[in-house]
């Protein structure tokens, strides 16, 4: 009986300890959506931190500081292809676009400053219309719309034919073909003949995409894990009593 006890008390103490890492993870989701529904943009909470810090301190509109996420966003006929462009185009979303006139300010203060975290942003110049390079029938940038009342829309235009003129694959004969490109499930060949396929995150894990000017979508598909999540912690809590009953009775 004692052994009993003994091995009941470590079923115990492993089912609260995944107990308290659900409850730990409720409250992260939790803040996530809370965070989330106070503001449109779908970019993580980390970079939205940085700007905001940025901004108060050069006394800066957050609006004239977009991330490039915030005006990307892939079109509704083409969300088969979303995961794919997500992971591509994660770090170029994720970067915040800072036009001419505030450069110096900002350069200084980014480098006078410790950030807590990593900030990439591009110094958007006036872009002088010399035309838009041809591209691929397939290519991914035919499958993004840009914000239309952006500002930053030329220089958007030129970045993304020139970033990811990239051929989206049906097939992996064409995949193969292909100098630059990359399939549904998200790998992805660059020139040199590199290539890449990174699943550390699911591909349509919509809580890391970061395109978009609404954030609905996220807010939902996190809405409906954090559901998932306290359906585990009510059956993990049953679990925990259960145990506790059995071990006292032994």
């Amino acid at each position: 009986m004692q052994q009993q006890q003994d091995e009941q008390t470590a079923k115990l103490r492993e089912a609260e300890y995944e107990f308290r890492q659900k409850q730990e993870e409720h409250n992260q989701l939790s803040q996530t959506i809370s965070e989330l529904k106070s503001r449109q943009s779908n970019i993580d909470q980390v970079q939205i931190k940085i700007r905001s810090l940025l901004c108060r301190a050069l006394s800066v509109d957050e609006s004239d500081l977009p991330f490039a996420g915030e005006l990307l966003q892939v079109r509704d006929d083409e969300k088969h292809w979303e995961g794919a462009i997500e992971r591509l185009m994660r770090n170029f979303g994720l970067s915040m676009l800072v036009p001419d006139g505030y450069y110096s300010r900002i350069a200084e203060w980014v480098n006078d400053n410790h950030l807590r975290g990593r900030l990439v942003y591009y110094r958007v110049r006036d872009v002088r219309s010399s035309g838009l390079p041809s591209l691929h029938p397939d290519s991914l940038v035919h499958k993004i719309a840009i914000k239309p009342d952006s500002e930053f829309y030329s220089w958007l235009e030129q970045e993304m034919a020139k970033r990811f003129d990239v051929a989206c694959s049906e097939t992996q004969e064409q995949f193969r073909r292909e100098k630059r490109a990359i399939t549904r499930n998200g790998q992805i060949k660059a020139a040199g003949e590199r290539h890449e396929k990174d699943d550390r995150f699911d591909l349509n894990d919509r809580g890391r995409f970061v395109l978009g000017w609404s954030n609905k979508d996220k807010i939902a598909a996190l809405e409906s894990r954090l559901r998932k999540i306290e359906t585990a912690i009510a059956d993990l809590a049953s679990i925990v009593s259960d145990l506790q009953k059995q071990e006292k009775q032994l």
